[in-house]
């Protein structure tokens, strides 16, 4: 893994990490609250229900890491840009 001056990019790595591990305990739970329904059985805690909103959560940590990343890179550019023009 590769890194910025500031370790921005570590940083920005790690969140599009953690928001897939966030986004796969969502759907595993999802799935997990869905089995009883079709198969018949009684339904899980209020916990695991609660765990399917870490998809969604998961999914903003994601997107706002790669929004982010984009906007510095974009940055980087317009500032390289400017440098090279006299």
């Amino acid at each position: 893994m590769t890194t910025s001056g500031d370790g921005s990019r570590s940083t920005l790595d790690f969140a599009v990490r953690v928001g897939t591990v966030l986004v796969a305990v969502g759907v595993l739970a999802t799935i997990a609250t869905l089995l009883p329904l079709f198969s018949g059985l009684d339904a899980l805690p209020v916990g695991v229900y609660l765990l399917c909103f870490l998809a969604p959560l998961g999914l903003a940590v994601i997107l706002m890491a790669l929004w982010r990343r984009a906007r510095t890179r974009s940055a980087r550019l317009r500032a390289a840009s400017e440098a090279d023009q006299p």
